[in-house]
């Protein structure tokens, strides 16, 4: 049942994590202008690497040790923490040092970005998510998600205000951090550092950092890259595409964070039986959301960018139209990755199926973005994110023998592609207004392609419940 419950919780929350940017975004895209957006977005892209810094890789590798460790809780966090802070500080100090060095860094949103990196300090989450008390998470994230759209709304009004959004932004990422604290006291006992204890998981972190700062370098560095070789006017073009795309990957990678804990405690019991039961609903749920989003997305695009975001930002939809491939490459190796390589303690593999895509997407957008600029950054977002699939499907392929996956996963896109055909069929001699069309569309593919699944027998539901439901 944990998991069932874990899942519906973090589930909620994403929902509302979808649902939010649906009402923002329209009213940002519209005081804000292309230029506007994209500086933040530029700047941002910058903090991010100091952010990961500040994290070291302690979030996947916390929840592993804290949902191995649950009979020594207390020491087990305030040694990983430790190195944390350690982390922080250092990723403080070398930020403060570039701001004040680099002259493009002299700049306002630059300095009320770097309060982003305390937040990132006190991000006690991963030890939430290794007990799989995921309540407490859900509860906390939402009531600051609400409190900060609301700020915005009501203090938000002019182009004049993009310092004031920034400042809400990061002010509200911190309280959501510092929320956590209070309910964490009863794990973690009084606050201290543990700078002994923390020495033997030096390693294994540092083992994780690195792909984790692979992985920044090609979700992260093509803003960046695209601010310096381009425009900022492109940059917040292409970013709020990626907001688009990303919104609709909470929907699969939700499961990522709920699954983890679990699968790292049934290894830890020798169960591998379940495991790979756990890997088969994975890959089902995944492959059930992923490619009717894809096609879906495909059929609306055009009038959902029209209505959704403001007349500076309508090129966002040819970036739409080709980093929405993403989500499949994204939504397998949130499995292979995060559930599969990182509970079987495999971080070389895994650091070596980010790293080698990360320094090639270095080369591919130095070669793109120049003469393509935001479609050039699209472009290699996909490339990147499906070698990284294919280095991580060679290192899990063991792991999978067992695990039933393309014989659902063929009569899914057989499914799409039926809705597929039948919305463009429709669209030929059905037209409305773009936010009519949205909406339109939307119910007639829920329907279709549910109509499908039910008549492929995709989807046994008793099996799905008793397997999410067992303890």
């Amino acid at each position: 049942m944990r998991v069932l419950k874990n899942y519906l919780y973090n589930l909620s929350y994403q929902l509302l994590v979808i649902v939010l940017p649906v009402i923002t975004t329209p009213y940002i895209t519209r005081v804000f202008s292309s230029n506007d957006l994209g500086s933040y977005g530029y700047y941002n892209s910058i903090v991010t690497y100091f952010i990961l810094l500040a994290t070291l890789g302690v979030a996947n590798y916390g929840t592993k040790e804290i949902s191995g460790h649950r009979k020594n809780v207390q020491k087990t966090f305030w040694g990983i923490y430790s190195l944390q802070v350690l982390a922080t500080c250092l990723a403080l100090v070398l930020y403060i040092a570039t701001c004040l060095l680099i002259p493009s860094m002299n700049n306002l949103i630059a300095y009320i970005l770097g309060f982003s990196l305390l937040s990132r300090g006190l991000d006690i989450s991963w030890l939430f998510q290794g007990m799989e008390d995921f309540k407490k998470i859900t509860v906390r994230n939402t009531a600051v998600k609400l409190l900060g759209v609301a700020s915005v709304f009501i203090f938000v009004k002019k182009p004049s205000d993009l310092y004031l959004y920034i400042i809400l932004l990061v002010v509200y990422d911190l309280l959501g951090q510092l929320s956590m604290w209070l309910p964490a006291r009863e794990h973690i006992g009084r606050p201290h550092l543990d700078i002994v204890y923390a020495k033997r998981h030096i390693k294994p972190v540092i083992l994780l950092f690195l792909p984790q700062i692979a992985i920044s370098l090609y979700i992260t560095l093509d803003r960046t890259m695209l601010g310096a070789l381009s425009s900022t006017t492109d940059v917040g073009i292409y970013d709020q595409a990626l907001k688009l795309v990303n919104i609709l990957l909470t929907l699969v990678t939700s499961l990522g964070s709920v699954m983890l804990p679990r699968v790292a405690n049934l290894l830890a019991t020798g169960d591998h039986k379940a495991v790979n039961k756990m890997h088969e609903v994975s890959f089902l749920i995944y492959n059930l959301v992923i490619f009717p989003i894809m096609v879906g997305m495909l059929i609306v695009n055009d009038d959902f960018v029209q209505f959704f975001l403001g007349q500076d930002f309508q090129d966002a939809r040819y970036a739409i139209a080709i980093m929405i491939f993403r989500m499949f490459f994204i939504g397998w190796t949130n499995i292979m990755g995060i559930q599969i390589l990182i509970p079987h303690n495999k971080n070389k593999e895994f650091m070596v199926s980010t790293t080698i895509p990360a320094i090639l997407s270095v080369g591919l957008n130095l070669l793109f973005l120049p003469k393509l600029g935001y479609v050039g950054a699209a472009i290699v977002s996909v490339l990147t994110e499906a070698l990284v699939w294919g280095i991580q499907l060679f290192y899990t392929r063991i792991y999978l023998k067992e695990v039933t996956i393309l014989k659902p996963m063929f009569k899914i896109v057989v499914a799409s592609g039926l809705m597929y055909t039948i919305l463009l069929y429709l669209k030929t001699s059905l037209s409305f207004s773009p936010t009519l069309n949205v909406v339109v569309y939307a119910i007639l593919g829920v329907i279709i392609y549910l109509v499908c699944i039910l008549v492929f027998k995709v989807v046994r539901l008793k099996e799905l419940k008793e397997q999410l439901s067992k303890k």
